[in-house]
């Protein structure tokens, strides 16, 4: 008879950060989000953050053109580059 295994779903790691004095959990590539490589790819949580809006308002702007179209790596993985995201919010300021 085998030794049963226990499995535990590795969930993605958070970052503490303080926000207006109370801890707030981060997503840890928007933390580091300024040292990523511009070939690197975020998912739709960073981007929600970067431009402070919900998930229908982002794909709202994502339609209109205000906010650059992610690329879709398979059925259910989409992402954005941080290249173009970079570009697209110096432009903005």
């Amino acid at each position: 008879m085998a030794k049963s295994q226990n499995f535990t779903l590795a969930q993605p790691a958070q970052v503490d950060a303080a926000v207006d004095g109370q801890l707030a959990r981060v997503d840890p590539a928007l933390a580091k989000f300024d040292s990523l490589p511009d070939a690197a790819h975020v998912r739709l949580p960073v981007v929600l953050a970067l431009y402070a809006c919900s998930r229908a308002t982002a794909w709202r702007h994502v339609k209109a053109g205000l906010i650059p179209a992610p690329v879709k790596f398979s059925e259910r993985i989409t992402a954005w580059n941080v290249g173009v995201l970079r570009k697209h919010l110096m432009k903005m300021n």
